[in-house]
This record gives C-alpha cells, sequence and structure tokens, in this order.
C-alpha cells in the first residue's frame, strides 16, 4: 500500500481535467488554464483538507505482470486498511 501526496492528488486531478473533450470542458468552462487550475487545487483542497492536514489517501500497490500491472484491490491483493468499512460498490 503507498501514501498519495498532495502533489501526486493535483497532478492526477489535472490531468483528468486536461484531456476531457472538447465539448466537457466547455460545458464545464475549464477550456482556459487559469480556471482549470484553480478548480485542480479546490479539488485538492476539499479531498485533502488544509496543507497542516493530517489526511492520507491510501492506494493498493500495482499487481500483475511487469508488462502489464494495475491497481490492487483491497481485501483481495492486500489488506483493507479499515475492515470494518462497508464497501458501496461491492
Amino acid at each position: 500500500m503507498r501514501r498519495i501526496t498532495r502533489e501526486e492528488l493535483r497532478t492526477n486531478i489535472w490531468v483528468a481535467l486536461s484531456v476531457l473533450k472538447p465539448y466537457q470542458a466547455r460545458a464545464l468552462s475549464l477550456n482556459v488554464d487559469r480556471i482549470r487550475n484553480e478548480v485542480t487545487d479546490d479539488l485538492v483542497q476539499r479531498i485533502m483538507g488544509t496543507v497542516d492536514s493530517e489526511t492520507v489517501m491510501l492506494r493498493p500497490d500495482m499487481v500483475g505482470s511487469a508488462h502489464s500491472p494495475s491497481h490492487g484491490k483491497w481485501g483481495v491483493d492486500e489488506p483493507h486498511p479499515h475492515p470494518d468499512l462497508v464497501s458501496r460498490s461491492g
């Protein structure tokens, strides 16, 4: 399991917003870099809290072959960090 840093989260969100289809970016008013950066910073703040916050995001390690690794699944490839949580997707 690995911890996701604030900067890594920011990069992932920014890239996801950057590769939206043009009509999706227009609908969300994200076709200007300044606005995309503001939205990215706001999402990071909402997810991880302030810079001095102790919020931590965990991601399972990569599993599978070296040629096509994928993120593991909690409770399958790695022990769940909080087994008392009930999964809503499963």
